[in-house]
This record gives C-alpha cells, structure tokens and sequence, in this order.
C-alpha cells in the first residue's frame, strides 16, 4: 500500500469522507491546485470536487485563493493534524458524556463467563480489574510485551492504594521492570508457570489474572496476523460462582499458596 492510499485510509478514520481525504491527500502532493488538478490527482469526478473542498475549507483544511480559475491549497500537515486532533477529542468527549448520561446507575451483574477478541481489549479489561482491585492483585505474565505501561501504571496506582500485589513470572525483562520501578509487588514463580512458560505453538497462555479472589481472567496468544500487533484473546468471568472461574480460582490460589509464604487465605483476603 502506498503512502497516499495509507494516508487517505487513515483519514477516512478520523471521519472525513472518502472524497475528502482523496481530496486533501491528493492537494497535499501539490503546491496548490486547480479543480480540474485535484480532480486528475485525486481520481474523482470534477463536479465532485467543487462541494468537496468547501467541506475541507470549513473544516479548517483547505486555503481557497480567490482568482479564475479557484485554486486550492491544503493547511500544512502540523495544522491539519492539530485540527482533526482537536476534532476527534471533541468528538470524544461528546460520546463520552451522552454515554455515560445512558448507562444506568445500577447494572445488575449477570455471572458467566465473557471473550474477549482483541489484544487492546483485553488490556483494557485487565485494566479495568485492577483498578477495581481492593485487596488483592494476582497476575500471571508470561511475555514481556504483555506487562505494557497502560497495565504497569494500573497496578502502580493499586500498590499505592496499599493493594498487595503478587507477580508471576519466568521472563527476566518482566522481574527487572518490577524491582526496578515503583511498584510494591512479589515476585514468584512455580512449576505450573513454569510449564506454561515452556508451552509451543499456538494458541498458548498469555496472561492470568485474579482480583479479590472473584474476577478472574485467562488470555491466549495467537499466531499474529498483523505484524507487531499481539493477536490475543481472553476468557474472564466476574464472579468465582461460574466453574469456569472456581477451577482457575482453585488452580490458581493453590500454587500460590505453596510458593508464597504470607500469602493470606481465601477468607483473610475477604475480610
């Protein structure tokens, strides 16, 4: 994919239509442009172009120089990008505030077990999880990129909300950035991570997580599709009454029991 074609997609994202972003892509490959230009550049009918840059024009994008015939210039790229940032967060915070005039106050839990099928996603939930942590904090992480800033950052705030914090890990990058930053969290290790940690081909075990010893989550690291971008999915239930959920619970709380000496009971870390 060329750069044109990438920056029109792109900006076709960030909400202009597809004949705006053609449009603004092609004038940005030109010192200035006639319709007629633009048109040739862009690949789109003549009698497009003319409703086409005013659109831009009032979106801040596009300079009109008055002469016959009109001639176009695109904002330089700083300005531009300055204006669709600025548009996209007020968007943003539109959506944000009508949804959360939506969402009801009370949101009855409904037990069960929920997927999840993309990596931001499970980050996210896994965010979500340990900013909603009380008490306790047990996590599993069996690849660097997956102890990420966004997650580091979610349990620095629970350490300093005095939230104790276990870490399970065989992945040296992982320990280091533990002992190293300011999070108050023990490290451990056991035979079962060790064994996931040794695991092949795919899917495998990505990440673990229980909170409060009630919500618990399970990720799975795929073959990636994209390069550079994780292809993870996840399993989470949000209360230990699922099987799904007691089993890991379980499993998990066991051997951390026989790896971690003041590790508090199930009915200590409820108190």
């Amino acid at each position: 994919m060329s750069d044109a074609e990438t920056a029109t997609n792109a900006l076709e994202n960030l909400g202009l239509t597809e004949y705006e972003a053609r449009c603004f892509v092609a004038l940005s490959r030109l010192p200035h442009g006639t319709a007629k230009e633009i048109s040739q550049v862009a690949d789109i009918p003549r009698s497009r172009v003319y409703e086409t840059m005013d659109r831009l024009q009032s979106k801040g994008l596009v300079e009109l120089h008055q002469a016959e015939p009109r001639a176009y210039q695109s904002a330089p790229v700083d300005t531009a990008l300055r204006t669709l940032r600025t548009q996209y967060e007020s968007y943003l915070e539109t959506a944000e505030q009508s949804l959360r005039r939506l969402e009801p106050a009370y949101r009855r839990t409904i037990q069960g077990v929920w997927a999840i099928d993309s990596h931001d996603q499970v980050t996210g939930r896994i965010v979500d999880l340990i900013t909603d942590a009380s008490d306790e904090i047990m996590l599993i992480v069996l690849d660097e990129e997956f102890l990420d800033a966004e997650t580091f950052e979610a349990l620095t705030e629970a350490s300093d909300r005095d939230v104790r914090i276990y870490v399970g890990t065989t992945v040296e990058a992982v320990r280091d950035r533990i002992v190293t930053g300011d999070l108050d969290a023990e490290l451990f290790e056991t035979e079962l991570i060790e064994w996931f940690a040794e695991m092949s081909g795919s899917p495998r075990i990505g990440r673990l997580l229980m909170v409060d010893r009630d919500p618990v989550l399970v990720s799975a690291l795929h073959e990636q599709t994209l390069p550079g971008v994780p292809n993870e999915t996840a399993a989470w239930s949000d209360g230990i009454n699922h099987g799904f959920a007691t089993f890991v619970e379980r499993v998990f709380a066991y051997h951390l029991q026989q790896n971690i000496n003041d590790l508090p009971t199930q009915t200590e870390s409820t108190e």
